[in-house]
């Protein structure tokens, strides 16, 4: 009897456990349509088919038909975002922020059908460029000029989203939309369509032609269908299956992993050293996101400093030149810094002089100034100012730098009670140069403006920067102090 009653309340338990875990699998889904015009058939039908799937299968859904409701707060009620047919402009800059907050720390799932990708120039609004990237870097360019019929091929039949569903199935009188390039390459094709399946001859073709993909660089669980034009879909129980399958995976926790993201900003136009330093850097962080810890976007365009694309960023690296140039590149990223963003410096990234015309840049850089350099570039001896220091952890009191050209500053940003200098040059190197010769003075070479997010690095000038471990172990040391609250997420 005594072994009946623990088997028995075992039992219950494991009931209960069930129950209690069934009904956690419960959510509200948030679904964004497009009403009215040509795609009305398909949203209608998509939405009587997603009451029934969700009774189904235990979960809710509110439908908005636009985006002024959208923030944090609002997207935060919800664990799948759901886009039919609504297209990627005409969204609050509110409502922007959220969603590439959300996708990117994964507290929302993603599904978006056709529209949702017509990326470019529209109704008088600009192409959104995140949400480009975020469908791998494509523009909408035309699409097939009749609705034609195509066989769509899936390429990753183990995907939970191509679960249950055909190796090949037909597609009725779909709008196949192309684009200015295949997103392949930056992201995870699930199926693409056979473009030589087509019902009807057409010279409107890609070549390679994704029509389910998933973009594994945000934590968030995503798909984009490229289908999604007529209500004749929901007859396909291939695709009934799929974007079943896709809310309910969507749903699901998001990826730990990559945990921020990362802006380096290159100007190709400065002198070689300068220029062999910026591949170096770009480099030694791209080797740094072996098993996508984080994630490495370079640019060379000063105008990608604007509010838009800095807020898509956790940390900005500026590895040869000041980060902006007009007064509009320099208000952003005065607002992204302002406004919690984190800043990495190397070398010329801090260079200022009478004709840079930046005051809030040198208050920034704690009233540095350049004064004088050394010349030629030399190895240096270093010596750490403040060993408790994140950034100095587990360093000697002082090391040997490959060889650089090392700026000299005045006045000095140790003047200035906000400033934490990190490192300096010993002054066991006085005189240093053999052309240009430094005697004496102050030379902090490493700190940070407490008021900010930032540090500099004063080392950036050749090819020998990375070259040494001790300096290599300072750099990854100051990245993970910059990004240190990405890491409680």
């Amino acid at each position: 009897m005594k072994n009946f009653l623990i088997k028995a309340t075992l039992l219950l338990a494991a009931i209960l456990c069930l129950d209690v875990y069934a009904s956690g699998q419960s959510f509200k889904a948030l679904v964004l349509t497009e009403r009215g015009g040509q795609h009305e058939g398909f949203v209608s039908a998509a939405l009587e088919w997603l009451g029934e799937f969700a009774s189904k299968n235990d979960f809710s859904f509110t439908e908005i038909n636009d985006t002024r409701a959208i923030d944090s707060t609002y997207l935060s009620k919800y664990k799948v975002f759901i886009q039919l047919d609504y297209p990627p402009y005409n969204w609050t800059d509110t409502a922007k922020a959220a969603f590439e907050e959300a996708i990117f720390d994964g507290t929302i799932g993603w599904v978006g059908f056709h529209h949702a990708a017509l990326l470019g120039d529209f109704d008088g609004y600009p192409m959104w460029k995140w949400f480009s990237d975020y469908m791998g870097g494509i523009r909408y360019k035309n699409y097939v000029a009749e609705t034609v019929s195509g066989t769509v091929e899936v390429e990753q039949p183990g995907h939970p989203v191509m679960k249950g569903v055909g190796s090949s199935f037909s597609v009725p009188d779909e709008e196949w939309y192309t684009f200015d390039r295949s997103p392949r390459r930056n992201v995870k094709v699930l199926a693409h369509v056979d473009e030589s399946s087509y019902s009807a001859a057409t010279d409107v073709k890609m070549g390679d032609h994704p029509v389910v993909w998933t973009n594994e660089k945000f934590k968030a669980r995503n798909v984009y269908f490229l289908m999604g034009h007529h209500a004749g879909l929901f007859e396909n129980k291939d695709f009934t299956t799929m974007f079943g399958n896709a809310v309910l995976w969507a749903s699901g926790p998001g990826n730990w992993f990559p945990r921020f993201r990362m802006l380096i900003h290159v100007n190709n136009g400065v002198e070689q050293a300068h220029r062999e330093f910026a591949a170096d850097a770009v480099r030694f962080f791209r080797e740094m996101t072996i098993g996508n810890g984080f994630v490495v976007d370079t640019t060379d365009n000063p105008d990608a400093f604007n509010d838009e694309t800095l807020r898509t960023y956790h940390v900005v690296v500026s590895v040869n030149d000041n980060p902006g140039h007009t007064d509009a590149q320099r208000e952003a990223f005065r607002r992204y810094m302002e406004n919690g963003g984190a800043w990495m410096g190397f070398h010329a990234a801090a260079y200022n002089d009478a004709s840079t015309h930046w005051p809030w840049f040198v208050d920034f850089l704690g009233g540095a100034v350049f004064s004088r350099n050394n010349w030629p570039p030399l190895p240096a001896k270093l010596t750490v100012d403040n060993a408790s220091h994140p950034v100095t952890k587990g360093l000697p009191g002082s090391f040997i730098s490959p060889e650089n050209e090392w700026y000299q500053w005045s006045p000095s940003p140790r003047m200035r009670e906000n400033v934490q200098v990190l490192v300096s040059l010993s002054p066991d190197n006085y005189p240093i140069g053999f052309k240009d010769v430094v005697e004496n003075g102050d030379f902090p070479v490493v700190w940070s403006n407490t008021d900010y997010n930032m540090i500099y690095l004063n080392m950036g000038h050749g090819k020998r920067i990375f070259t040494d471990a001790t300096q290599n172990f300072l750099v990854c040391n100051a990245l993970r102090w910059l990004m240190r609250d990405r890491f409680t997420k």
